[in-house]
């Protein structure tokens, strides 16, 4: 599998030649190698696809993500069949019991608001709200049963954007940006759960009836600090003045970016994959490294 990550705005259609994605826009095509493919983001709702080619697309394990008229993704495109060992890993995750999710869960809050400490810090937030969600990840409990997460991210968004923002305010344009670069983020984690056998509806702490991937919800949380970084340069540091397209291919560029897990160099969805081997093998989540310095 390659590292490219394809987003597709200015196309008529998309069709399957010989192994490769062949982009038609009136006279002219482009071919792409499927298998140079990580992502293909497609940002037009007027775009014609093949069957042949969204079949080829998910045999080769592409990450496939279609966004709607608002330019947000809407649908990910995952094959049905993800792993030669699908069913003993799924017995497995069934398994889970209370004391193993509600531990996994505890590590996962933990490691997250260590995260937003870290972004806090980094971008010279040295403050008492710091100091407050210090206390609050020593303080989370088993299921976090006492929201400590809830506490410390409502402190963080404050401290980085005013006692004003709401993250569920769908007209500001700071969660624009941040929902695209999650929702990039999701599919990442749903493609891995999917290739490795786990049921993404089957969670840790998410619960929902409509949310199909409640798994990668749960699991995505201790990365999140990677679109947070990208979102804060933005509109703090750019100011929002980028146009949109040109701050959402920061967005996307960002899952070429390499961390480290425990110690080693990894580009994000290796580092995905290693992530959630480590929970299917019920070992200690792996040390990871956001190396922020080096992504300016």
């Amino acid at each position: 599998m390659g590292w490219k990550i394809v987003e597709i705005e200015n196309a008529d259609r998309l069709r399957l030649f010989l192994d490769n994605l062949v982009i038609y826009k009136e006279e002219d095509k482009i071919i792409i190698p499927i298998n140079d493919i990580d992502t293909l983001i497609i940002d037009n709702v007027q775009i014609n696809l093949s069957i042949h080619l969204i079949n080829k697309l998910s045999e080769n394990n592409v990450n496939v993500i279609i966004c709607n008229e608002k330019h947000l993704p809407n649908t990910q495109l995952l094959p049905i069949i993800g792993n030669y060992n699908a069913l003993k890993v799924l017995n497995k995750q069934l398994e889970w019991n209370h004391q193993y999710k509600s531990n996994l869960w505890k590590k996962l809050v933990v490691q997250k608001i260590d995260n937003q400490i870290e972004i806090l810090s980094f971008f010279g937030y040295y403050n008492d709200n710091v100091k407050i969600m210090n206390d609050l990840k020593n303080e989370v409990k088993e299921y976090d049963i006492t929201n400590r997460e809830g506490h410390a991210a409502k402190i963080y968004w404050h401290t980085l954007f005013g006692r004003e923002f709401n993250r569920r305010d769908e007209e500001n344009p700071i969660n624009k940006y941040l929902n695209y670069g999650y929702a990039i983020l999701r599919s990442y984690f749903s493609k891995s759960i999917v290739k490795k056998g786990l049921d993404p509806r089957i969670s840790i702490f998410h619960k929902s009836f409509h949310n199909h991937f409640a798994l990668a919800s749960d699991l995505m949380e201790v990365f999140r600090i990677i679109i947070d970084f990208e979102v804060i340069k933005i509109v703090e540091v750019e100011k929002m003045q980028k146009p949109w397209y040109e701050s959402k291919q920061q967005l996307i560029e960002l899952f070429n970016r390499r961390i480290l897990v425990d110690g080693k160099e990894q580009f994000i969805n290796n580092a995905i994959d290693l992530f959630l081997e480590a929970i299917i093998a019920e070992r200690e989540l792996p040390t990871l490294v956001f190396p922020m310095y080096e992504w300016n």
